[in-house]
């Protein structure tokens, strides 16, 4: 969570840089390094449940093969079901009742943040504000504050088996 940790701080760091008329790449960066920040929380918390700690490497090769695509068409799912029976039942076989809310947000903040992040990276034409930017960074925030009341709970383990395992479940 470290680098989760750090990549948030960059992000807060990058918006507010130039007080009076903050460029449009601190602006950009900024909302790429707030995405980063929620995708290395999970990919680093998927790997710790999914990977022993011995070899070294194995964590590593394991957040390696986390896929962006993926991970957000299963917090798609996750986003707007609002209860375990409104999940495919490859997900819901394993979710216990209640789902928490908390990982409804999670996976909504992490959507909403990857479009950001495209938007930031490949659509030069929209301009960026630093408000907006801002909101974004308080959505990782949150989202950080979400996970911490829900990691330890059962349903986040199927959700973060989901985020790398879910496209392998359907088959």
């Amino acid at each position: 969570m470290a680098l989760a940790k750090d990549l948030l701080e960059q992000a807060r760091h990058l918006a507010l840089k130039e007080p009076q008329r903050p460029k449009q790449a601190s602006l950009r960066r900024a909302a790429s390094a707030a995405y980063y920040a929620m995708f290395h929380l999970l990919i680093s918390e998927g790997a710790r449940k999914l990977a022993p700690a011995t070899p070294v490497e194995l964590r590593t090769r394991v957040q390696r093969a986390f896929d962006h695509g993926k991970m957000k068409a299963v917090c798609e799912i996750y986003r707007s079901a609002k209860s375990a029976s409104a999940l495919p039942s490859q997900l819901s076989a394993l979710t216990a009742v209640p789902l928490e809310p908390e990982l409804n947000r999670i996976a909504d903040a992490f959507t909403e943040l990857q479009e950001a992040r495209h938007s930031a990276d490949y659509d030069t034409a929209t301009p960026f504000d630093r408000s907006d930017v801002l909101q974004k960074i308080d959505l990782v925030e949150r989202a950080f504050s979400d996970w911490l009341a829900v990691k330890n709970k059962p349903n986040a383990n199927v959700f973060l088996a989901a985020l790398l395992l879910n496209s392998y479940w359907k088959k």
